[in-house]
């Protein structure tokens, strides 16, 4: 007979995905994981695999949380340069809450795990190409409905809006100052105002 399920995945990788991302990978050890879930170490493997096998399917539990956040205006296919601006002022909004202090899990891992791990770095690079093409997406919507200037490249705008979103959340796990990161993404954002 089958062994039944006690508990729920859902929640078990939630409650780990929040473990990677106050902790990081290396300080996290099953026992801390374990813990925080209140799940067996025979459940977790059982359900997730292994550590990194947990760490991957925390990341994808991560960007699905986050795009409900953050990232669901930037989805609509008619998003423009109105859903740019949302998003970040959307994402300084949270700047202040101290439950974000922790910066960006995506971030952190790119930092710590990326360099020495391929699947791990494919998993990063994947989540920067996605992020990239929606900010590439709204700036070509905005161009073509004239709120953003035509000259801009849509795709290199797309990738230095991940690359301010990324240094910005390296930030604020280091204890940045919100008006400072502000005061950032303003400058960042002048690029898709029309020139004088």
């Amino acid at each position: 007979m089958a062994r039944v399920r006690e508990f729920d995945p859902e929640q078990a990788l939630a409650d780990a995905m929040r473990v990677f991302w106050r902790s990081g990978y290396g300080d996290t050890s099953m026992e801390d994981i374990v813990s925080e879930t209140g799940v067996s170490r025979y459940g977790i493997y059982g359900t997730f695999g292994n550590k990194k096998d947990l760490l991957l399917a925390a990341m994808r539990h991560y960007e699905e949380s986050m795009t409900e956040l953050l990232w669901s205006g930037l989805h609509k296919p008619d998003a423009g340069r109105a859903e740019i601006v949302e998003h970040w002022q959307s994402l300084l909004g949270h700047a202040k809450d101290e439950n974000f202090c922790n910066g960006c899990l995506i971030v952190n891992i790119a930092a710590e795990v990326a360099p020495h791990d391929p699947d791990i770095a494919a998993e990063v690079q994947r989540i920067d190409n996605e992020h990239a093409a929606l900010f590439a997406a709204a700036v070509r919507n905005g161009q073509k409905a004239g709120d953003i200037p035509p000259h801009l490249d849509p795709d290199g705008t797309g990738r230095m809006l991940v690359v301010v979103n990324r240094g910005g959340a390296l930030m604020m796990r280091a204890g940045a100052n919100p008006a400072d990161l502000k005061a950032a993404v303003d400058a960042s954002l002048k690029i898709l105002d029309f020139p004088k």
